[in-house]
C-alpha cells in the first residue's frame, strides 16, 4: 500500500518551504505560514514554561533541521520514531531526544538569539536537573548552534556553561556554493541592460535573509566580527560527498550537493579546535541527516 501524506503534513511542508524562501517577510506580515520556533518531544510540542515529556532525562539532545526542512528530516526512512537523538538516548541512557522546528527564512542571528533564550527557559523549567546538553544541527541548523552558543555565552546563560556537545552536520560555515551562486546570478542579472533579465534577477533576489546568510555562513548581527567557537564546549564536524571516491570531480565541484567539505569544516575560520571530524563519501546532503554510518559516528563520539 502506498502511504499518502495527510493534508496537515502537506501543509507543514508547504509552510517550511515558504518560510525558507520568504520567512522573514511572512513573519513581518504576521502570516500564519511563518513557522514559530517549537520544541518537540515524541512528536508533541512542549510548553516551555511547563515542559512535561513522558520521561524527562538529565541529558537533553536537541536536533535542529536545516533550510526549508522540518524536524522529520531526522527520521530514518520507514522508521519515523527513530533518529539520531533516540539512538543516542538508547546509548547514553537518561536522555531526552528533542527536535526543534523553526522559521529558516529569518536571519540566522535572530534565530540564534531566540534559540539561546529558548534553551535557557527549557533548562530552567525542565522537570529534572539538566547535567548535559547535546546540540545536533543539519546544514543551517549547525550555523544556528554556533549563533546560539555565542549569544548564550554573551548573556551568561546557564545552559552555555554546561559545556554542550555541538555537532555540525553538512553545515556551510564558509557558505554554500549554491547560495553564493544565487547571490552572484541575481547581482549580474540586475546589472544587465535588458529588462526581462532584470526581472529574472529581481525574482532570484526575492530570497529570505536566511538564504542570504548561507552565502557566507553569517551567524552574528551585521557589523559583528567573526567570533570563536564556544570555549569549553566540544565541537564536532561531519561532512558528506556525492561520489564514493573522495577525489572524484563531482565531489570537487559540488561536495555533498550543497556544501563543500572545506566549508563544512570551517577551514577559512581561524582558531577552530574540533573534537572530531568525519567525512562520508557517497552520502549526500539530505541523507547526512538520517544515515546509519553517521549515527554510529555520533554514538562513538558522544558516549
Amino acid at each position: 500500500m502506498v502511504s499518502v501524506p495527510s493534508a496537515g503534513r502537506v501543509q507543514q511542508h508547504i509552510s517550511a518551504i515558504a518560510s525558507g524562501f520568504l520567512g522573514d517577510w511572512l513573519e513581518h506580515r504576521g502570516n500564519p505560514l511563518a513557522v514559530p520556533m517549537t520544541v518537540f518531544a515524541d512528536g508533541e510540542a512542549l510548553d516551555l514554561q511547563n515542559p512535561q515529556p513522558a520521561a524527562p532525562g538529565s541529558v537533553l539532545c536537541l536536533s535542529i533541521h536545516g533550510l526549508m526542512e522540518l524536524e522529520s528530516v531526522w527520521d530514518f526512512p520507514a522508521r519515523p520514531d527513530e533518529h539520531y537523538g533516540t539512538h543516542l538516548a538508547n546509548t547514553l541512557g537518561d536522555t531526552s531526544a528533542l527536535k526543534l522546528r523553526f522559521n529558516t527564512g529569518r536571519p540566522i542571528y535572530r534565530n540564534g538569539q531566540d534559540l539561546a533564550a529558548l534553551l535557557e527557559r527549557l533548562v530552567s523549567n525542565w522537570p529534572a536537573p539538566v547535567k548535559r546538553i547535546v546540540l545536533i544541527g543539519h546544514s543551517m541548523g549547525g550555523l544556528l548552534i554556533r549563533s546560539a552558543c555565542h549569544y548564550g555565552a554573551a548573556n551568561d546563560h546557564r545552559w552555555a556553561s554546561l559545556n554542550p556537545d555541538c555537532v555540525y552536520i553538512g553545515s556551510p560555515h564558509d557558505g554554500s556554493w549554491l547560495a553564493v551562486g544565487a547571490h552572484k546570478a541575481a547581482g549580474w542579472l540586475n546589472r544587465v541592460p535588458r529588462d526581462y533579465l532584470k526581472v529574472v534577477g529581481e525574482v532570484i533576489d526575492l530570497r529570505s535573509e536566511g538564504i542570504r546568510n548561507l552565502s557566507r555562513g553569517d551567524v552574528f548581527e551585521p557589523g559583528t566580527s567573526d567570533q570563536p567557537l564556544l570555549q569549553g564546549a566540544r565541537h564536532y564536524v561531519i561532512s558528506g560527498l556525492l561520489a564514493k571516491g573522495e577525489q572524484h570531480p563531482v565531489n570537487v565541484l559540488f561536495g555533498d550537493a550543497l556544501v563543500h567539505q572545506s566549508s563544512a569544516r570551517g577551514e577559512r575560520r581561524e582558531g577552530w579546535e574540533l573534537a572530531g571530524i568525519a567525512n562520508f563519501p557517497g552520502v549526500d546532503h539530505i541523507r547526512l541527516a538520517h544515515h546509519p554510518l553517521v549515527s554510529q559516528q555520533l554514538q562513538e563520539w558522544l558516549s
